[in-house]
């Protein structure tokens, strides 16, 4: 199954409920702007963080919302892209990735230059990043939302905003975000949403793909991660900016020569997610050891190229390997 390209009108063929939708979306926008600017100290207080250690002690509930914490995780997104990758769209898959490879620079950049602290609890081991913005929830905002407009399906839309809701809720919950991180996911999250959509929209009506030679395309895939990781080498730049040239180049080698199909039998299929899954947590968490350094800046580059070997595996090394294994076949020319 392929997904159509992201097209307008982005959330309703009524031109009313799209007027509506968007708005909406830039109400929202400023709303948690608004509260920020406004009442910046009082959304960076311990009192919700406190109150929602009672919910904590509930064990269905504690269960529920690490669930859904979760569904924001790095784990998560590489199994998840990968199976939509080999067994449901490249397309959706590769360019949804790319989207939320984006948004993790965007998260990653305004963390770093805001550097505000998590919240202090002693129940629970803390992440190393900077809380500002909350990442969990820009992502979650970007890549569900991309997903459902391109599905244009209103029962993705409903679980989109769920997710969304519910991801962003988590990270309070279980301690890990003030109010204002989250708010901040939000007001940041949506904007880049539209952005990438309208980006994408345009992509296709310009028939921009058309115009760019396959050489040259395998070449900013390549030259803008190294770039970007020179430039910003701190935090998990390294790590999206080799996920990006990986699996960027990987995909476009793999469209042009392997074309592997999605579709097969069922029990194929969940023999390509297990083995794909499998090969990928080796080389993302299995190479950890082996490519590693005390040198700072020789750690850098072996992360980039781990990661980086992880997006060829998914996108070019795992489908080239189920076409020779006869798990899927070629795709028709």
């Amino acid at each position: 199954m392929e997904s159509p390209p992201v097209s307008r009108p982005y959330f309703s063929p009524v031109r009313g409920k799209e007027r509506f939708w968007l708005v909406l979306s830039w109400v929202v926008v400023a709303v948690c702007a608004a509260i920020l600017y406004f009442y910046w100290d009082q959304t960076r207080t311990m009192a919700l963080t406190n109150y929602f250690a009672l919910w904590r002690s509930i064990k269905p509930v504690n269960y529920l919302f690490e669930f859904f914490s979760f569904l924001g995780n790095d784990e998560f997104y590489m199994l998840f892209f990968g199976i939509l990758i080999w067994c449901v769209s490249k397309q959706l898959g590769f360019w949804t990735a790319a989207v939320l490879l984006v948004s993790g620079v965007v998260s990653g950049t305004v963390k770093d230059w805001t550097a505000l602290e998590r919240p202090a609890i002693d129940w629970k081991k803390q992440l190393e990043s900077y809380a500002f913005p909350s990442g969990h929830t820009l992502t979650a905002v970007t890549v569900w939302g991309y997903m459902a407009v391109r599905l244009k399906k209103t029962g993705f839309w409903i679980w989109a905003l769920v997710a969304m809701v519910m991801i962003a809720l988590s990270r309070i919950v279980l301690g890990f975000h003030y109010l204002g991180d989250i708010l901040g996911g939000f007001a940041m999250g949506i904007p880049v949403l539209l952005f990438l959509v309208w980006i994408s929209a345009l992509f296709v009506e310009k028939g921009w793909a058309a115009k760019f030679s396959a050489p040259l395309i395998a070449a900013l895939c390549a030259v803008i991660p190294v770039v970007l990781t020179v430039l910003a080498p701190s935090g998990d730049m390294p790590k999206l900016m080799g996920l990006f040239a990986g699996a960027s180049l990987g995909y476009f080698v793999e469209i042009r020569k392997v074309r592997a199909a999605t579709s097969a039998r069922w029990y194929f299929q969940v023999i390509k997610a297990v083995i794909g899954a499998a090969v990928l947590f080796g080389i993302v968490m299995g190479l950890s050891k082996v490519l590693a350094s005390d040198n700072a800046a020789l750690q850098v580059w072996l992360r980039f190229i781990r990661y980086g070997l992880g997006g060829v595996w998914v996108t070019l090394l795992a489908p080239a390997l189920f076409v020779a294994l006869k798990l899927t076949p070629r795709e028709k020319v």
